[in-house]
């Protein structure tokens, strides 16, 4: 297949761009500075590179849709290209009879949520909502909890430590990715719960004991109903035009309260070898 993957330059795209060669697909990329960004090694593997002004320029949606058999779209989380830019992405895939659509999303499960409820997530859910509404792709979208990198950077205990965080490593997700849109039934898209694993917070700490040979002390900061207060206290003295101040606190409070937790994975049907939490934590070191 010849797929384009949007958002290349970006550390979920690059890592798609690597899933798909490894596939022996050919490769599209369509960003605004590709080759600065892009290895010289991986830009001479590319089927070609569609420079972009910005995600709203139509004629580069339409160049790099030409063509293709698939789209993964793996821009950031920013919410004008989750919902605006994505919006004209697809567009663009429907002008050119793209039935394959990788979502970007990779998170946790929104599927129940309700406007409001996750600003960071409003997006995602306005996306589907508009797209199973109006048009005729069905976009897959692959839902996969918080990602390793970034769930590593900062570790705090609220409620009693035992309760379960879905991770899943931005290498697993690219591959989760390339492994979904190769399919059969990849047209007719879905939702799809996948992570590299499973586990408390407390088997994380010893875990990371083992693997560092270094003490892990842990600190509750305090019950789930108390994340509950601080949380909904920082949205009131926050602004929604500036949610990334206080968001945090809800992932935690949706983690550890089972809101979004992804009850039923699928990691069976697609038979990925995904990175064990050992191994995670040997290929980066510096964590």
């Amino acid at each position: 297949m010849l797929v384009l993957v949007t958002g290349a330059t970006g550390n979920i795209g690059r890592l798609v761009i690597n899933s798909l060669l490894a596939r022996g697909h050919q490769v599209r990329a369509l960003a605004r500075n590709a080759s600065d960004k892009l290895s010289p090694e991986i830009l001479s593997r590319l089927e070609s590179v569609v420079q972009s002004s910005g995600y709203d320029d139509i004629a580069s949606l339409d160049r790099g849709c030409a063509g293709v058999d698939a789209v993964v779209n793996a821009y950031s989380g920013r919410p004008e290209l989750t919902l605006e830019g994505q919006l004209l992405l697809l567009h663009a895939a429907e002008r050119a009879g793209v039935k394959r659509f990788v979502a970007a999303c990779w998170s946790y499960d929104w599927t129940a949520l309700k406007l409001g409820q996750q600003e960071s997530y409003d997006p995602f859910i306005a996306f589907h909502n508009h797209v199973d509404l109006t048009s005729e792709i069905r976009p897959i979208y692959i839902l996969s909890g918080v990602f390793a990198e970034v769930f590593f950077a900062r570790l705090e205990i609220w409620g009693s430590g035992n309760e379960p965080w879905h991770w899943t490593t931005e290498r697993d997700a690219a591959e989760f990715a390339a492994e979904i849109v190769q399919r059969d039934d990849a047209s007719q898209g879905g939702f799809w719960r996948l992570c590299s694993g499973v586990n408390t917070l407390r088997e994380i700490a010893v875990v990371y004991e083992q693997v560092r040979n270094r003490r892990v002390d842990m600190e509750i900061m305090g019950t789930v109903e108390e994340l509950r207060e601080r949380a909904t206290q920082a949205r009131r003295e926050g602004s929604r035009r500036n949610f990334w101040s206080y968001i945090g606190w809800f992932y935690q409070l949706y983690t550890v309260d089972g809101t979004w937790a992804l009850k039923t994975l699928d990691n069976e049907k697609l038979g990925l070898q995904t990175t064990t939490l050992v191994q995670f934590l040997q290929q980066n070191p510096l964590l």
